[in-house]
């Protein structure tokens, strides 16, 4: 497809009567939140959360505090021993089998359900804990579950699901990290034909020294092909462990093929199918990605407050002075957006999925495709997720102060094992290049009607706002954001075309533009279900100012390098005109006192 045909898409004549667009064929698709307005939507959030979803939360949320927050200085310092002893204990009690099929002893337990268990266990309060079992039941159990044929999950699921036998998935080489296809690892069939020898190293791999079964892939004739490599196959050798800056007590190590023979039939899919199985499996691992370290943020949060509570300077608590007040707010603020666009992701590709026959023969093909449309939801989990928790641990840092800096307290720790959020399951640079271009590839091919809601909205950015508003001032808002963010998209095809995909300067503040209005749909289309007389609304109210004020940053970024001289005044006059109209001026230091003052009333964070 040309660039111009684009262009003739994407900027028809407003003057073209445009339909009417059906919102409810598009609520539970991905990146729904695009195009449907606060009226015509509604999302999945906690207060949907099923009686069986609330007995798997409660089930492991006993676990993890019971059993694993006691001995979590244990869990963090390395020992293989309890680590596997603890990890047949998840097995035991199906944690370790969430996402297998029930014929094959897994739980078969849906993707929110999945979500939640992974939340509540790391109540555990170990990080490292937690990246060995999202490691096993994430990348390196779901590309056998969806592409292993029924012999491969006859003889590895039923181990994987027990904890008798853990996973790890080989990807990342020494030449080949973002860039996974450009690896170098080679596979070729021996005299025989019984056998693929694997030749070739991959770099970094969780669970690698501790696993008995590794997901990895390799060329054959140079198509980029999957392999299940059992731990006792000939050749197949494990580095050191690594000495890591955080999360010491996982496995992380080189694992070396050196003439390694595989058999035949642990080819996974087909030869050349290797891509798709790469890069499927990944945004499961993302948005997973973004329950977990939500849940670190949580019972940080909790841990600082104690210590601001509990630390006096100048006669009183720490915890009464406002610029203390101020990071408290935000921390809150923060991991509520993260929590509500998690659940909201998980609760769309739930929908979804329910609408597949799962005696279907073509069944996962259907829910791969279904969470590959929601690769931008997936991505927009991962980076604020795990740039929240970022966040709150470094401001929590500095609540503790000199303290923070003490192994004894244990803020360090939590300080060292965040940092690897941001650069596993893809860089958080990497996913914001994918929330742009998965979001002009959706244009480009039409899988949203993206076209006509920048048609509709082009004379008026406000023109969505429904007729029985409850909050009417925070709609507008959102709607001014939706309007925005298509405004920019078009403008971005008109400058770019399909090129836009190479032009990283205005792709990265594009991502973040996407992502602010996620939060902010997101937290009203929640907020709807809910009292208004509730704690939640003043997150919102804090939300929706400070991601208005972000939009626009971030907007005006891009205008002023894409445009110039009148064309440039003339589109500013245009969206000040707009921002009049709103007439929203948030007093947002107002706003960050509510929520401090809420979350000290409570002690705790509040908003589950």
């Amino acid at each position: 497809m040309s660039d111009v045909s684009i262009e003739e898409k994407l900027s028809k004549s407003n003057e073209q009567k445009i339909n009417n667009i059906n919102y409810n064929d598009f609520i539970s698709r991905g990146g729904a939140f695009l195009i449907v307005p606060f009226g015509e939507g509604a999302i999945f959030s906690r207060e949907d959360f099923s009686e069986d979803q609330k007995m798997f939360l409660t089930a492991a949320e006993e676990f993890a505090v019971k059993e694993l927050a006691p001995i979590s200085k244990d869990l963090n310092i390395y020992n293989k021993d309890l680590t596997l002893e603890v990890f047949r204990k998840m097995g035991d009690l199906g944690f370790a089998g969430i996402d297998i099929p029930e014929k094959f002893g897994g739980l078969g337990l849906d993707k929110t359900t999945a979500c939640i268990v992974a939340e509540v266990l790391s109540k555990c309060k170990s990080a490292s804990m937690m990246t060995t079992f999202s490691a096993h039941t994430g990348i390196a159990t779901l590309p056998i579950i969806w592409y292993g044929n029924d012999q491969q999950k006859e003889k590895y699921l039923p181990k994987m699901a027990s904890g008798e036998w853990m996973g790890c998935y080989a990807l990342t080489e020494p030449s080949a990290g973002s860039d996974a296809m450009g690896g170098t690892t080679k596979a070729e069939l021996s005299e025989d034909g019984k056998h693929y020898i694997l030749n070739g190293q991959k770099i970094y791999i969780t669970n690698g020294s501790w696993a008995d079964v590794c997901v990895t892939f390799a060329k054959v004739n140079g198509k980029y092909t999957g392999f299940i490599v059992d731990k006792n196959c000939e050749g197949y050798v494990i580095g050191e462990e690594e000495k890591k800056m955080g999360i010491k007590a996982s496995s992380t190590v080189t694992l070396y093929f050196e003439n390694c023979k595989v058999p035949i039939e642990n080819v996974l899919g087909t030869v050349g199918q290797g891509g798709p199985i790469a890069f499927n499996v990944l945004y499961t691992g993302r948005y997973k990605l973004g329950v977990t370290t939500v849940a670190g943020a949580k019972y940080t949060i909790s841990a600082a407050l104690d210590f601001a509570n509990e630390r006096e300077q100048f006669s009183r608590p720490i915890s009464k002075f406002d610029m203390i007040k101020k990071k408290f707010a935000n921390m809150v603020t923060r991991t509520w957006e993260a929590d509500n666009v998690n659940y909201m992701t998980s609760g769309s590709i739930d929908k979804e999925i329910a609408k597949v026959d799962s005696e279907n023969q073509d069944y996962y093909l259907h829910v791969q495709k279904i969470i590959e449309d929601h690769s931008i939801e997936a991505s927009i989990c991962k980076v604020i997720g795990s740039e929240t928790l970022a966040y709150v641990v470094d401001e929590s840092v500095q609540v503790l102060g000199g303290a923070g800096f003490i192994e004894e307290y244990g803020m360090a720790g939590v300080y060292r094992d965040e940092r690897i959020n941001r650069i596993f399951e893809g860089t958080n640079e990497i996913n914001r290049l994918l929330i742009s271009s998965m979001t002009l590839k959706k244009a480009i091919l039409e899988e949203l009607p993206l076209r006509d809601a920048i048609s509709m909205r082009s004379k008026n950015w406000l023109s969505e706002i429904s007729d029985n508003s409850q909050f009417p001032h925070l709609e507008n808002v959102v709607e001014y954001c939706r309007s925005a963010t298509l405004f920019i998209l078009n403008e971005l095809i008109l400058k770019y075309g399909q090129d836009m995909k190479n032009h990283q300067w205005v792709l990265e503040p594009f991502a973040n533009m996407i992502s602010s209005l996620s939060i902010v749909d997101t937290g009203l289309k929640r907020i709807a279900k809910i009292d208004l007389n509730t704690e939640n609304l003043e997150v919102l109210e804090l939300s929706v100012c400070q991601q208005y004020t972000m939009l626009n940053t971030e907007m005006t970024k891009i205008l002023s390098h894409i445009h110039s001289g009148n064309e440039l005044q003339n589109i500013n006059k245009m969206i000040q005109d707009y921002q009049h109209q709103l007439n929203y001026y948030p007093d947002e230091i107002s706003l960050m006192d509510k929520v401090a003052a809420r979350l000290y009333k409570h002690g705790k964070y509040y908003l589950d």
